[in-house]
């Protein structure tokens, strides 16, 4: 079972991002600069590679085929003539791969004989494409083996049979190969595609499967991927109208680009073969499922009955689900009425392990309510994430306290009601109510700084949030440093937050559009001359989302972070996840950034999801993890 090619270092196959070709083929009509055109119309769109087509005619056909075209069907008269008119030189062909490289396109090419695959070997092609034509032409593929480059083999004129032997004479060969799906009818009727063909293949060949598609249309091709195909090949055209006997099954422009969207988007709605609960769905599990409570004071040491124990929302408590383990358990704490049963519950006691000592300034998250309880841990600071309720929060008349023992930082919050807090809203009035949303909770700050050590900081999410994916989006910069120039934020230490691609928002998803980059942020901390809150798990989302380097993205950000967030993540919206169960290497990443940051002025806290959850155990847990990091331990 071999489900993965590689094409110059690109994994193409099951659990890849679906690889996409823009067949040009003889689209071009012979034209340099229609086949210029067609690699920028693939670029634009965001495929992966072009792929052209070489053949030598007179190794091709018989010598009476190309004398006397009209002496045999209608099909040799119309097409010989199209092939002799339209043949690339070497020197179009170098300009051709110049120009697909420049444009971040591998470049492809399907040789139909052997003097086009010397031809082709002078470029060092990643891979070669074989037609339907000659799948079963043993004689150009031996050639082609012998190069050792990855074949993608189209099957669309090939019986069982006959897909059996090749797979065969392949598997002895030990060469990198896939098949394509396909039907060789230009173009393709629906009922002539028979896609559940492709989980035949699969299961089958054990090779990567893809679809070569020459259907009307691209409803098509997208539910070839729903059916297993890992790469799809389609013919471009600039036009459907132009001679030739391609265009009329090909897409054009605007179709090939609204095709890789919804592959795209296709591709993260097959996501995990794994049932996965995410993050959005936990959201709105907690407000409408339920936990277990205590419907009775209840004394330590009593063994739990049925009639002690109810079920109430939220589902922030342990689930009903465990009813059965914990009815028949001694409690080991005292509960009052309607005091949640945590997962604690269901494990013999044991002992907290102590808090490690940090020498850099640590805190944990909470809120205003809770500011009485932080004492207890030892941190340097709490980080406080406030709700739309907060800003009005009377702090003086609910906290006696003169003086806390560690510093503040605040988090303003995400949410003002039912809108996102966003200071570049296109929405003028929304604009300016968030401006004065943010204008208070600096406000209440300083009001309450002098009972905090230190001087407070502020972390925020600046803007660019929104449903739909926004390309253009200097504006929305605009409106965003607009916004902070209306601001007056002395006296604190104000703190932009890195923000990932795809952000859990009302339980559904969006696009953070703007502030994900190091670029942004590094121009909106130059702007202002501010310090970012650098949130390590964005970081991985959002390089993981644009394929950047993470590292070189910590690298960039080091020497503006004067705050850092600390959790795991994995893929583009798997954030907070403890540390040690995502994708980061943590004491690699804190490597990094020790090469061009300052630990003794840079405060930290772990953004565990949900760690405050069955009291802080997420973030006590997280803290044990990280005192294995030496640049954290001591600066």
């Amino acid at each position: 079972m071999r489900r993965t090619i590689s094409i110059n270092g690109i994994p193409v196959g099951d659990e890849h991002e679906i690889y996409v070709i823009a067949e040009i083929g003889l689209n071009h009509n012979g034209s340099l600069d229609m086949a210029m055109q067609l690699i920028d119309v693939a670029a634009d769109a965001g495929c992966n590679a072009v792929k052209l087509q070489k053949r030598t005619l007179e190794e091709l056909y018989t010598a009476d085929v190309l004398e006397n075209p009209n002496h045999f069907e209608e099909g040799f008269q119309y097409f010989i003539p199209i092939l002799r008119e339209i043949e690339f030189d070497k020197e179009q062909f170098d300009k051709l791969i110049r120009h697909a490289q420049l444009r971040g396109l591998e470049f492809l090419c399907t040789p139909f004989d052997e003097s086009a695959i010397k031809f082709l070997d002078q470029y060092h092609l990643p891979a070669f494409k074989v037609a339907s034509a000659d799948f079963t032409n043993f004689l150009l593929l031996k050639s082609l083996v012998e190069r050792k480059r990855p074949l993608i083999l189209s099957t669309g004129m090939s019986t069982q049979e006959e897909i059996d032997g090749v797979v065969e004479f392949l598997e002895k060969e030990e060469v990198q190969y896939m098949l394509l799906h396909c039907v060789s009818a230009y173009p393709t009727p629906p009922e002539d595609v028979h896609l559940n063909y492709i989980q035949i293949m699969r299961k089958r060949y054990g090779v990567p499967i893809g679809y070569s598609g020459h259907e009307v249309g691209f409803e098509i091709t997208l539910a070839a991927i729903a059916a297993g195909a890992c790469l799809v090949e389609r013919h471009i055209t600039l036009d459907k109208t132009l001679d030739g006997p391609d265009h009329t099954s090909s897409l054009e422009p605007d179709e090939l680009k609204e095709l890789v969207k919804r592959i795209r988007l296709l591709q993260r709605a097959m996501g995990s073969p794994t049932k996965i609960v995410s993050r959005g769905v936990v959201r709105t599990k907690e407000i409408l499922s339920k936990s277990l409570v205590a419907n009775q004071e209840i004394p330590a040491g009593t063994t739990i009955s049925d009639d002690m124990i109810a079920a109430k929302s939220p589902g922030k408590g342990l689930s009903p689900f465990h009813l059965h383990k914990l009815v028949g358990r001694p409690i080991c704490r005292c509960m009052q009425q309607d005091e949640y049963f945590l997962p604690q519950d269901l494990e013999d006691q044991k002992e907290q392990p102590p808090i490690p000592e940090f020498q850099t300034a640590w805190g944990m998250k909470g809120r205003f309510r809770d500011m009485d309880k932080y004492e207890q841990y030892g941190v340097n600071f709490v980080e406080v994430h406030m709700n739309d309720k907060d800003v009005d929060y009377p702090f003086e008349e609910l906290h006696q306290t003169e003086k806390y023992p560690f510093g503040l930082i605040v988090h303003c919050p995400v949410y003002w009601f039912r809108s996102v807090t966003n200071l570049a809203s296109e929405d003028e009035e929304e604009r300016q109510e968030h401006i004065k949303v943010i204008q208070r909770v600096i406000d209440l700050t300083r009001r309450i700084a002098p009972r905090f050590k230190g001087e407070p900081s502020i972390v925020i999410h600046l803007g660019g949030m929104d449903i739909h994916e926004v390309k253009e989006t200097q504006k929305l910069k605009d409106l965003t440093h607009d916004s902070m120039h209306q601001l007056n934020w002395d006296g604190v230490r104000f703190l932009p937050e890195n923000m990932p691609p795809r952000p859990w928002y009302f339980s559904g998803q969006w696009f953070d559009n703007v502030y994900c980059t190091a670029e942004d942020m590094l121009e909106v901390c130059s702007e202002f001359d501010l310090k970012m809150c650098l949130d390590l798990s964005h970081a991985k989302l959002h390089t993981n989302y644009s394929g950047e380097d993470y590292w070189e993205y910590l690298r960039k950000l080091a020497p503006i972070t004067g705050h850092l967030h600390i959790a795991d993540a994995y893929g583009i919206d798997g954030e907070g996840v403890q540390i040690g169960e995502g994708e980061i290497d943590f004491a690699k990443a804190f490597s990094v950034l020790g090469e061009r940051a300052d630990f003794s002025k840079i405060t930290w806290t772990p953004e565990i999801w949900q760690g405050h959850l069955h009291k802080n155990q997420g973030f006590l847990d997280a803290l044990q993890k990280l005192h294995e990091i030496p640049q954290l331990r001591s600066a």
